[in-house]
C-alpha cells in the first residue's frame, strides 16, 4: 500500500488533524532554523483548514519559518473571488504575522505562459531540487468532482508526465486559463496530502483508493498510484465507500 488513510468524524474535526500536521512539521522545521516548504490549493475544504490555522493556531506555528506557494491558480487577479491565493490571502495570510518574503504566488494576472516560465524559475531557485524537479516538503491537494487535483484535468494527462515543473492548462468546460504545478513536479515532494470532505467525494474517493478501472482516467489516481508517500486526510462521509 502506497497511502496512508487518515478518517475523522467531520470536516472540523479532519483540519484540525491537518492543522496539527503543518504545526508539528513547522515547529520541527524551526528547531533546526530551516524552512517549512508547502504547496497549498484553493476550494471550500483548504478555506476551512486556512481559517482555523488563523484563528486557533496562530500563536503556536512560527510564521517566519513557513513559505507558502501554490500548486495552482486561476488566470484572474489576486483580488477576483476566484483568485486562490486571493482566498488564501483572506481566510489565513492576513491574519497571521508572515513575512512578505515567505509567499511566492503564482501571478494570475499575467500572460500565463510567461508566468509559468517565471514560477519553475522561482521554485528551481528556492527550493531544493531533486531528479531536476523543485522539492516541496508537503503538498496539498484536493480532488475535483470528475478526479482532476490541481488544474491538472482528465483531458489533458499529458502535464502529469511533463518535463516542466510548472506548466499552463485550460479548464475543459469554461476553456479558463490556470497555471499548474505538474505530476512530476507534485510527485517529487517528501509528502503529498490529499485533502478530501463531503459526501459528495465518497464514489470518486472509493474508484482511486480501491483502484477500481474507472480510476484510470482520473489525475489524481495517477497522483495516488506514483506518489510513495501519499496520505488522505478524510472526513467520513468522504471515506463511508472505501
Amino acid at each position: 500500500m502506497n497511502y496512508r488513510l487518515h478518517i475523522y468524524d467531520d470536516e472540523v474535526s479532519t483540519s484540525h488533524a491537518l492543522a496539527d500536521l503543518i504545526s508539528e512539521k513547522a515547529n520541527s522545521k524551526a528547531s533546526n532554523s530551516e524552512k517549512l516548504n508547502i504547496a497549498v490549493s484553493g476550494g471550500k475544504t483548504p478555506s476551512l483548514l486556512f481559517a482555523l490555522l488563523a484563528q486557533e493556531y496562530n500563536n503556536s506555528i512560527p510564521w517566519n519559518s513557513v513559505r507558502f506557494f501554490w500548486v495552482d491558480e486561476r488566470c484572474v487577479e489576486p483580488t477576483d473571488p476566484e483568485s486562490n491565493y486571493g482566498m488564501t490571502y483572506n481566510t489565513l495570510l492576513k491574519n497571521i504575522n508572515i513575512p512578505d518574503e515567505n509567499i511566492f504566488r503564482m501571478k494570475g494576472e499575467l500572460i500565463p505562459e510567461i508566468e509559468a516560465g517565471r514560477y519553475q524559475k522561482q521554485l528551481l531557485n528556492e527550493l531544493p531540487v531533486r531528479n531536476g524537479f523543485p522539492v516541496f516538503d508537503l503538498v496539498l491537494l484536493g480532488i475535483g468532482d470528475d478526479g482532476h487535483t490541481a488544474s491538472i484535468f482528465p483531458n489533458d494527462m499529458s502535464l502529469l508526465d511533463s518535463e516542466l515543473s510548472v506548466s499552463v492548462a485550460s479548464h475543459p468546460v469554461s476553456g479558463q486559463k490556470r497555471i499548474t504545478l505538474t505530476g512530476k513536479t507534485i510527485c517529487n515532494a517528501n509528502q503529498v496530502v490529499f485533502f478530501v470532505t463531503g459526501a459528495n467525494k465518497s464514489k470518486i474517493v472509493q474508484q482511486i483508493v480501491t483502484k477500481m478501472p474507472e480510476a484510470a482516467k482520473y489525475p489524481s489516481s495517477y497522483i495516488h498510484d506514483i506518489e510513495w508517500n501519499a496520505d488522505f486526510y478524510l472526513d467520513k462521509v468522504a471515506a463511508e465507500k472505501i
